[in-house]
């Protein structure tokens, strides 16, 4: 009698540890492997076309430079607009531009469905070119530092301070970022503002941003006209519901 209690007890605690596998498998482990394996994915493909440093060849003019190496990765996809590398980070990403905000949340690169870790994509109001007065840029904050999370690293004005910089390689040729500001705001601020029709209106923008900045640096309200180009890269954060972390440069 008690073998048969036993046998079955250790049927019970065998079927439960089997259960408990299959979910741990179906809900935490498998697809973690695939955004990993997604990532992983993406990044050996951002290696084949990503643009050589500006530093390559001194010789070649800033403007043959970029045509050149974004034609690599418009072989793939041509709704890049732009590449955007950040020293001492892992941002060294191409920037798309889709026909909204959602698409590039879920897909990657090339277009195809991979597991949410989706691709930095220019907000569909801006310029494509890259040329407006604001310039938004949005990407996952992922664990490992993947995709847009080393964004939060400028929340910290020392990290501002050695890394002031970075380079954005459009169609045409390649600028110099200068970061100048840090900013923690919800999902509907009015930094997301990407339509100006006046220069009052552009006015109130820059005034928003030094107004609600955590910290801005190296450069002033009034070094910056109402015709300055800015790129903004936006990543969520996890202070509250809806945060979203914002470091903000001007196109040089």
């Amino acid at each position: 009698m008690k073998r048969g209690a036993l046998a079955a007890a250790a049927v019970v605690l065998l079927n439960i540890a089997c259960i408990c596998f299959y979910r741990y498998y179906k809900v935490t482990w498998l697809p973690e492997k695939n955004v990993d394996d997604a990532y992983i994915g993406q990044l050996e493909l951002f290696e084949r076309i990503k643009p050589e440093s500006s530093d390559d060849d001194p010789k070649t003019k800033a403007s043959d430079k970029a045509s050149k190496n974004l034609a690599k990765a418009q072989e793939i996809n041509s709704s890049i607009v732009g590449w955007i590398t950040i020293p001492e980070t892992n941002i060294d990403y191409p920037i798309v531009q889709g026909d909204d905000n959602d698409f590039y949340l879920h897909n990657g690169f090339d277009g195809k469905y991979n597991y949410d870790v989706g691709c930095p994509f220019l907000d569909y109001r801006c310029d494509g070119d890259l040329s407006g007065f604001n310039s938004i840029v949005y990407a996952h904050n992922m664990i490992d530092r993947r995709m847009f999370a080393d964004v939060s690293l400028f929340k910290d004005s020392g990290f501002m301070s050695e890394v002031p910089c970075g380079e954005l390689t459009t169609h045409d040729s390649i600028h110099n970022i200068r970061f100048f500001a840090y900013l923690n705001v919800p999902s509907t601020s009015p930094l997301y503002h990407a339509v100006f029709i006046t220069d009052s209106e552009r006015d109130d923008y820059l005034d928003y941003i030094f107004s609600e900045a955590l910290y801005t640096q190296g450069v002033s309200r009034e070094d910056i006209g109402a015709d300055a180009h800015l790129l903004l890269l936006s990543t969520c954060t996890f202070e509250y519901d809806d945060a979203r972390g914002v470091v903000v440069g001007i196109i040089e």
